[in-house]
Formats: C-alpha cells, sequence, structure tokens
C-alpha cells in the first residue's frame, strides 16, 4: 500500500535536533555548498593581487557524510548479571554508559526503563522508584546527550509483581495485555500512563513502539492513536515518537511471528498519525538487519512513501547486536557496513539514525564502529582490524593483545594463543574512554578473557579425537564445562527470571552448535560417552550430574 506523499512544511514544526539543526534543510555536506563560490572569489581576487595561497585563511573543510543524529538503544529488560544487564546498572554506571557514548561518537541515547513493571494502580513505592529515573535523565543531558524514554502500549505487569522489589521484576515473565475496547479499562490504563510519563518529563522524547511488546492481533489503529495522543496531553511541551516496528494490529501468532505482511499495517499507522498527532512529534521506523528477516526495511520504505524521512530517526535494529542474543564477543563490521550504507542515501534527508544492543559490553567495537560509520559514512571502508587497533588505543591498550580477544569467536584454535586471556587481564587501561565502560575497566578485561577462556577451552575439547569412550567423555564434560563456566558469568536465562538455571538457549547458538556436532560424532562412535561425561561435570561442580544428565541428553537428541 503506497500513501501519497506529504508535503514538507517550511517551518520545523517543533522538531529538535542535538545539533540544533533543522533537519528538512538538508545534510551539512549541502550547506556548505553555498560557501563553495565565495571561497573561489577570495582565491580569484588573491591572484589577481599576487598573493599567495598561503597567505590566504583556509576555508574548513566541509563536514563529512553521515547522520546528524547518532542514537542508541539501552534495553532495560533483558535478565543478566551486572554489568551486562542494563537493569543492574546503578546510577553511576549509566553516567558512565553516557559519557563513554560522547567518546563513541553518539549523542542521542533511547532508555527504556520498564515502567510497565508498576502494576496498575501507580503505588507511592513505585512512583519513588520512577522519580529515582530522573536523576539518570539529567546524567544523560550532563554528558550531552538527547533523552528519550522508551513505554510500551497496552502493556502491564500483573499484581503478583507488586511485593517483588523492582530490579527483579521481569515484564515478560509477568506481562498481560490489555485492550482498551472496554473502556473502563481504556480510563485506568491512560491515566496510570500519564502519572508514569509526569514522574519522567524531564526527558527530551517519549517513544511508543507499536507492538513487541504490545497491541494484539486485529488492534484497532486508533487504539494506538489514543495511547499517543494521551502521552501527548501528559508531556505537552515534549515530543511523542511512535517508533513503526511490528504493525499495530498485525496477526504475530498466526504461522510465526513474521509469517504475516507488515506493510499494510504500518502504512495505516502512518496515515493515522499524520493526521492526528499535533506537533511535536518525530518517527522512529525501525528495520532489521538484513532482507528476509523480521520486517526487512519495510518500514523504511513504508514512511519514506509516506514523505515521513524528514521526522525520522531510522532504527537499525539488529546491525549491533542480534536480539535476542546470549551475551557473547560478536563482530558485526559486515553488517553494520551493509545496513548504513543502505540507509545512507538518507543521511542528509533523515534526521539521524539509531542501534541497539541488549547488553552493550560485550560488544563494545561495534558501538564504536557503528557510531563512527554513522557519523562518517567513508568510515565504514576501514578494514575491521585497524579499526579494532585504532579502538584499542582510544582504551590504551595493546592492539596486539585486545584484537583477538574482540575477535576469539572468528578464530579458529591455532591463532588463539594458550596465555591470551593471562594476557588480557594483564592489561591495565587507563583512558577517560576505559574508565567509562559499565563497570570499569578491569571488570571488563575480565569479562573479556573469561570469554576468551570459553572459546579456547571449547575449541580445544572438540578438536581432539578421543582414543575411547573415557578420553571422548573426557572431552565432551571439558567443552560443556566451558560453556557453563562461561554462562555463570553472564547469568542470562532469555525471557526468565534471575535464578533460572542453565540451559542451552542461554549460550551463543555458534557455540553451542560446535559442542553439539562433535557430541553427535563421539556418542555414536563410543557409546556410554554422554553418561561418563555427565558424572565428570558432577565432578567438577560446573552443574549437578542429574542436571548434566538432562542437557547433555538435550544437546545430543538436538544436535545437527
Amino acid at each position: 500500500m503506497k500513501l501519497a506523499a506529504e508535503k514538507v512544511p517550511k517551518k520545523n514544526g517543533g522538531l529538535k535536533t542535538t545539533a540544533g539543526v533543522d533537519p528538512r534543510k538538508g545534510s551539512p555536506m549541502a550547506r556548505t555548498t553555498g560557501n563553495i563560490l565565495p571561497s573561489l572569489a577570495v582565491l580569484l581576487f588573491c591572484a589577481i593581487l599576487g598573493t599567495s595561497q598561503a597567505q590566504v585563511s583556509p576555508t574548513p573543510s566541509p563536514p563529512k557524510a553521515g547522520f546528524q543524529r547518532r542514537g542508541f538503544y539501552l534495553h532495560g529488560s533483558w535478565v543478566m548479571e551486572h554489568p551486562f544487564a542494563v537493569r543492574k546498572w546503578s546510577r553511576q554506571d549509566f553516567a558512565k554508559m553516557f559519557r563513554l557514548m560522547r567518546h563513541l561518537g553518539f549523542n542521542t541515547v533511547m532508555w527504556w526503563p520498564t515502567p510497565e513493571v508498576a502494576p496498575m494502580p501507580l503505588s507511592e513505592d513505585d512512583a519513588k522508584v520512577l522519580r529515582t529515573f530522573r536523576n539518570v535523565v539529567d546524567d544523560a543531558h550532563k554528558a550531552g546527550l538527547e533523552c528519550w524514554l522508551a513505554y510500551c502500549p497496552s502493556v502491564i505487569s500483573k499484581e503478583e509483581v507488586r511485593s517483588v522489589p523492582w530490579p527483579e521484576r521481569s515484564l515478560y515473565a509477568s506481562m498481560q495485555t490489555l485492550r482498551l475496547t472496554d473502556e473502563n479499562t481504556a480510563k485506568a490504563y491512560l491515566g496510570h500512563r500519564r502519572k508514569v510519563l509526569k514522574l519522567l518529563d524531564n526527558a527530551d522524547a517519549f517513544v511508543v513502539i507499536d507492538g513487541d511488546p504490545g497491541g494484539y492481533p486485529g488492534a484497532p489503529v486508533d487504539e494506538y492513536v489514543r495511547i499517543l495522543r494521551n502521552d501527548q496531553q501528559a508531556v505537552p511541551a515534549k515530543r511523542v515518537i511512535p517508533c513503526i516496528w511490528n504493525g499495530w494490529g498485525r496477526d504475530n501468532k498466526k504461522g510465526g511471528f513474521w509469517t504475516q505482511p507488515v506493510a499494510p499495517h504500518s502504512a495505516a499507522s502512518l496515515a493515522a498519525l499524520k493526521r492526528a498527532l499535533s506537533e511535536p512529534w518525530e518517527l522512529l521506523p525501525g528495520r532489521s538487519h538484513r532482507d528476509g528477516w523480521a520486517n526487512g526495511r519495510v518500514n523504511i520504505e513504508v514512511a519514506e512513501q509516506a514523505g515521513l524521512i524528514p521526522r525520522s530517526t531510522l532504527l537499525c535494529y539488529e546491525a549491533i547486536e542480534f536480539e535476542p542474543t546470549p551475551p557473547a564477543a560478536v563482530l558485526q563490521f559486515d553488517l553494520i557496513r551493509k545496513v548504513l550504507k543502505e540507509e545512507g542515501k538518507f543521511a542528509g534527508r533523515a534526521l539521524g539514525v539509531m542501534g541497539n544492543a541488549q547488553q552493550p559490553v560485550m560488544v563494545l567495537p561495534n558501538l564504536y564502529y557503528f557510531a563512527r560509520g554513522a557519523a562518517d559514512l567513508s568510515y565504514l571502508e576501514k578494514p575491521q582490524d585497524d579499526v579494532l587497533a585504532e579502538l584499542a588505543r582510544e582504551l590504551g591498550g595493546d592492539p596486539a593483545v585486545l584484537i583477538p580477544a574482540w575477535a576469539c569467536l572468528q578464530y579458529p584454535l591455532a591463532k588463539l594463543p594458550a596465555d591470551l586471556a593471562d594476557r588480557v587481564r594483564s592489561l591495565k587501561l587507563s583512558t577517560d574512554m576505559a574508565n567509562d565502560i559499565p563497570g570499569g575497566p578491569c571488570r571488563y578485561l575480565e569479562i573479556l578473557a573469561a570469554q576468551v577462556e570459553s572459546r579456547r577451552q571449547l575449541l580445544e575439547a572438540t578438536s581432539s579425537h578421543p582414543a575411547d569412550a573415557i578420553e571422548a567423555s573426557a572431552c565432551l564434560a571439558k567443552g560443556a564445562v566451558a560453556l557453563v563456566k562461561w554462562w555463570q558469568v553472564h547469568r542470562y536465562v532469555g525471557s526468565g527470571r534471575s535464578g533460572d538455571p542453565f540451559r542451552w538457549a542461554f549460550i551463543h547458538p555458534s557455540q553451542v552448535a560446535i559442542l553439539k556436532r562433535y557430541a553427535k560424532q563421539w556418542v555414536s562412535a563410543y557409546p556410554g560417552v554422554a553418561k561418563l561425561a555427565a558424572h565428570r561435570i558432577g565432578a567438577l561442580g560446573a552443574l549437578s550430574q542429574d542436571e548434566a544428565a538432562k542437557r547433555l541428553h538435550e544437546l545430543i537428541a538436538g544436535a545437527p
């Protein structure tokens, strides 16, 4: 469905950028073209007088072609250990992250503090927690960032979480979806939402996703518009930003989450927003990291057809880190390059771009490359190792140590020195950028070293050719323990609750696949290997013997 192109209004219409630039007046490169003729006139005048070019004040070089706004989304819902989980950050951690973002080149942060975990009606205890989030917003401002808050529509936690301390509440585990077709429910929910927003009204903007989570199959678009207009009334001086991602009202259950088309729903939403929203408002159309996956580029295409790119920040979801995914040192430079090049054509028209990661500590190199590439699209041509070496130097570390550590999941065993983890731990990172890593540079290096150890031990275990069942079980146990120990560092539990037991789904699938292949090969060669391996894992204390036996059975049964 194509929408008629919107005529661009002459005035800014309340839009605001961090740099204070009217987003509808083109890119920095376009604005500098007006200075070319005066510069040529000066040079010609100097030539006539016989003045050398060296005596003329140099004309500043035009800014590099890139996006004015470079944003990053901090997802506060995922359950992991500190400092992986944003939900477990202290105010100091947030302040560090904001300063780190400025070092990297970001100028906008979107934070989802999961206000949805506060049941209705809003208690004074929950209101007190929400008020503390104002301090985090203030710290973002002190770091020179715009700060947006995300608040999902029509979802809220059940009453059962009210007695649970806020940091221990899991939205996904306690969430219920409300249908505002019932007027009593609508009034209660919208009133609750207004109270929450007023407690957080020092934020610069409020983002409302169009589903995932939020909404339900068949939800009328008027319901989405009503929520957005409610938010505008709650914070009339601030921008409300619809996030176009899921397609409001799309059936995300029939045949799988992304099997039903997104475009008709997104197009209908945009048409309704253009009719119903008052200024100021912007748009956050979201795309997936590649075509044929999830929603591809559909929402950006629909926004372009609707003439809304000039008020859009393009959300490049999963370019920096796939979601959901367990913490892992995964480099995604190829995806970042691909996505930013595809959207680079909008650098002079769109307000900016935004990336996301559910655990930013582990993918610091990806954040660095995304921010640098978004600010200067020519930076995307830099080879991976050159980028990593540059980042290592900015952190004050040795590139010869940090490059293989960051790339450890890409390297075979032969390229991972036996002492690499120890060399990572021996580094001293003392630059301002390093000191601003949430959790601190020492903890960061310990985490990176633990990932290197896990990878090397897994490859050592699965590279062997055992002569009998005893050797095979020892190798299988070693590989399993390597993965379990890494999980014990980050404790990711997907959409579950803190304290959930270990599952293979809590480890990055690329690493589990290696162990699966090895298990399939040697369990079939030597009967009894799994039982012996479970005994060994229990003896090593990584898991109980019974739990190890269950996990190995699942691993072998699901082996490719």
